[in-house]
């Protein structure tokens, strides 16, 4: 499906300007956690402590995020789309396990507290970086299938509907 033509409906244009906010803080914890990576001693302790506090605020924006599509759109389009269609649970399927690693990141550094070691440090990292990684595809999925497809299925109502939905949260 060719994407670059499709004018957006504010509340699937707003998910949209949603991801470029989302992308640019998971850029920048990703540059983080190629440092701790590529770094030795007492930097990749102090580099943690960035990529943890980064990860906490990225963690809150996420979840406000996603719940506005899986409240939201996500139910709106099972309805259209009919029982048989797996898009929606793939995308819900997604936002858990993005979800799931940015958890076991924030629950292990938790864990670990202040006094962490270096090659801890490293190993929880490794939850940063799926989590990068599943959102990276996801995003893109949603951007270049699902929010063109929500644009196409989905009535002039349900549109205003979700608009209104997404001012209140």
């Amino acid at each position: 499906m060719e994407t670059s033509n499709v004018v957006l409906s504010a509340p699937l244009q707003q998910l949209m300007d949603e991801h470029v906010a989302l992308r640019k803080d998971m850029n920048h914890f990703y540059e983080i956690t190629e440092e701790i990576e590529s770094d030795s001693g007492p930097a990749v302790v102090q580099l943690f402590a960035k990529l943890h506090e980064q990860v906490s605020a990225f963690s809150i924006a996420l979840k406000a995020h996603s719940k506005r599509e899986d409240e939201g759109l996500f139910p709106m389009m099972s309805r259209r789309l009919g029982e048989n269609d797996r898009t929606i649970e793939v995308m819900e399927e997604e936002h858990e396990k993005a979800e799931g690693h940015l958890q076991d990141f924030l629950s292990e550094a938790e864990q670990a507290g202040s006094t962490i070691y270096e090659n801890t440090a490293q190993w929880i990292t490794v939850y940063a970086v799926q989590a990068y990684a599943t959102l990276t595809q996801h995003f893109a999925k949603e951007e270049k299938v699902l929010f063109p497809l929500a644009e196409k299925i989905l009535s002039v109502e349900e549109k205003e509907e979700l608009k209104r939905l997404f001012q209140v949260k």
